[in-house]
């Protein structure tokens, strides 16, 4: 992986982890989220760890980040906050 295309790359997922901090939504937190793992997946496929990557992208990506967006749209935490007196 030459230098530009790492910078690119490393940029990108610093941009991703600033987003689930900065993001009010949890779902758009939870996206980021899922964009900063496959990002790290692409990093660890210019390092040639093909296995680490694709473990990445299964297990946390797939699995575990499929199981927080349910959590969250199942508690209903994902939508505007209600006006005082509504429910």
């Amino acid at each position: 992986m030459n230098a530009a295309l790492f910078y690119a790359v490393a940029a990108l997922t610093l941009a991703g982890a600033v987003g689930v901090v900065a993001a009010r939504n949890p779902v758009r937190g939870a996206l980021s989220l899922v964009a900063t793992l496959f990002m790290v997946a692409v990093l660890y496929v210019g390092l040639g760890a093909h296995l680490v990557a694709a473990l990445q992208i299964i297990i946390y990506a797939g699995a575990v980040m499929v199981l927080f967006l349910f959590v969250i749209m199942l508690l209903g935490v994902g939508g505007e906050p209600a006006a005082p007196g509504r429910k």
